[in-house]
């Protein structure tokens, strides 16, 4: 099935890895734009709902009656081209974990110039420590790696975390919050989903009335966005993909 697609695009030397030999592999980066013609003629296709369990190959089949044209998929969706075929419902939360596998703690005190990337800070009532692997100073945030597989050992939802610095000072600060990464706010939007620079230092202002979006509200909409998708029409998936191996064929 891969081999009759990849076999129209040009051969080029690439090396995979720095002490690798170099071998002959498809240029990947090969492509026509048979796909945008297409989009341009709304007889050509219809508008598709992909399901739990679809495949490309199976979904193939389902359309045409053979599996040879999954490409196809890829080819009309620029969105699915690029971040790849939609994760089926019941593994979501699985992929979303493994992406986002931390924990993050959020406080009220200025964190800006203290707790630096790669600091391991401590717990001072749960005794739990991790190392910070990235910080978020106007959301007030440090995604702590605890070390754990997943990162289940939490901090407190409201003790003191602290470490010590070059100069032998300890640096603390107050955590308000803390939860799992994927659990935790990416942004904050409006009522019409326009992104806002809400800070936790505005919680204190009435007029404030943004809607936290967490890691995985993103991940989520971004998978049923995938899921939309265009599909050739029965009738016309063999003359376009005659018309893309013809111009791939004289890139060659």
């Amino acid at each position: 099935m891969t081999t009759s697609y990849f076999k129209k695009f040009e051969n080029i030397t690439y090396r995979f890895g720095d002490n690798e030999n170099p071998v002959l592999f498809n240029r990947l980066s090969q492509y026509v734009s048979v796909g945008e013609d297409v989009l341009n003629n709304d007889v050509l296709y219809n508008k598709y709902i992909i399901l739990s369990g679809d495949r490309p190959d199976t979904l193939s089949y389902k359309l045409y009656g053979t599996t040879s044209y999954y490409w196809t998929f890829f080819l009309m969706n620029e969105h699915v081209r690029e971040s790849g075929w939609p994760i089926s419902t019941y593994d979501l939360l699985d992929e979303t974990k493994s992406r986002y596998p931390y924990r993050t703690i959020t406080t009220n005190d200025d964190i800006s110039s203290k707790f630096p990337v790669g600091q391991v800070v401590t717990g001072q009532s749960s005794g739990t420590s991790g190392t910070i692997i990235r910080k978020i100073p106007d959301m007030g945030q440090l995604v702590i790696d605890t070390g754990t597989e997943p990162n289940l050992i939490n901090f407190s939802q409201t003790e003191q975390i602290s470490y010590s610095d070059g100069d032998g000072n300890i640096q603390t600060a107050v955590l308000i919050k803390e939860s799992e990464q994927f659990n935790s706010v990416h942004h904050y939007e409006d009522t019409d989903g326009v992104w806002q620079d809400l800070t936790l230092f505005d919680f204190g202002n009435p007029s404030v009335s943004w809607i936290p979006v967490t890691y995985r509200d993103r991940v989520e909409r971004r998978n049923e966005q995938l899921k939309e998708i265009v599909v050739l029409k029965p009738s016309t998936v063999l003359g376009i993909a005659n018309q893309f191996s013809r111009l791939m064929s004289q890139r060659l």
